[in-house]
């Protein structure tokens, strides 16, 4: 019953919207922008290079002997997962609280199963963040006694 009229033309019409001619200031701006684009091109070159070209110090290339005793090496292997044990640890607490907020509004929105099971999942996690330490230090001792 009712039409509109299309009127379709094209995208550089409509991005010039009228401007046939472009002027001075614009062609300096435009200029402008092509070597800032061009500095940032060649600025990000050691980037893109670098997985080629990597840098090894000068004493990568001596060969160095050393012999270690084996509580040496529990001890390194003790301490070699700390920092990674401790990130998980701080990390689950957050990330715990907002399962768990989770599941209550869950519960709230008459989904009761779905929410006790993330809240309990959650506590769940916490408890066996905050144990894997100690299975650590209980298999290091193993590999103590076995040795």
């Amino acid at each position: 019953m009712f039409r509109q009229k299309q009127e379709v033309i094209s995208f550089k019409d409509f991005m010039n919207k009228g401007k046939d001619i472009i002027s001075v200031e614009e062609m300096e701006v435009m200029k402008k922008g092509s070597t800032a684009g061009l500095a940032f091109g060649l600025s990000m070159l050691p980037l893109a290079f670098s997985p080629i070209t990597k840098a090894t110090p000068a004493s990568a290339h001596e060969v160095i002997t050393v012999t270690t005793q084996q509580a040496d090496m529990s001890a390194k292997i003790m301490t070699a997962f700390d920092p990674l044990i401790e990130l998980v640890q701080v990390l689950a607490y957050p990330v715990a609280m907002v399962v768990a907020l989770g599941g209550v509004i869950m519960v709230m929105i008459r989904n009761p199963e779905k929410g006790y099971s993330m809240m309990m999942s959650a506590g769940l996690g916490i408890i066996l963040i905050n144990i894997v330490p100690m299975v650590l230090d209980i298999l290091i001792e193993v590999m103590k006694s076995a040795v």
